[in-house]
């Protein structure tokens, strides 16, 4: 369900930027902060989707503030937006091998009482928050970019 809604975004993202990436929309800046259990969200992905369908991007820093992009211009447009977050776990550098041997991987199967391992990244933040149109976030874009300073306090 996470992988086809990152799937779905980046399709999205794609077309509209290569749609509206020289448009004229006029475009405010837009900042924020997420926090997962009061802790800052470093490495998550957040979208905006306006009013008319523009989606808008933002990424966090290690303290968990963002700031958007509209088809790689920064700002977004005035409106209301329905919000997306997502944080995907990433392994370690040097955690994962190149290649599992068969054997390493029958010996994980046996230790997983023979199912096969999945081996799909999972999300470190509630996969609720992961789908604008579903996570119940919402923002509302002024045009005093200053006043365009978002809080994502997400919980379990």
């Amino acid at each position: 369900m996470l992988i086809r809604t990152l799937v779905s975004c980046a399709v999205l993202s794609m077309a509209v930027c290569g749609c509206n990436g020289s448009s004229g929309t006029d475009l405010v800046e837009a900042t924020g902060t997420v926090t997962y259990n009061n802790k800052p969200v470093q490495g998550a992905t957040v979208t905006m989707v306006g009013e008319k369908g523009e989606l808008s991007n933002g990424f966090t820093d290690t303290a968990g503030k963002f700031r958007m992009t509209t088809g790689g211009r920064a700002g977004v447009p005035v409106g209301k937006a329905k919000v997306g977050i997502t944080k995907v776990a990433t392994p370690a550098a040097g955690a994962a091998p190149a290649a599992v041997k068969p054997e390493d991987m029958r010996k994980m199967q046996m230790a997983g009482g023979g199912k096969a391992v999945d081996l799909t990244p999972k999300s470190e933040i509630p996969e609720k928050y992961a789908s604008p149109d579903s996570s119940g976030l919402t923002a509302t874009v002024g045009a005093d970019a200053s006043k365009n300073v978002f809080e994502f306090p997400l919980v379990d």
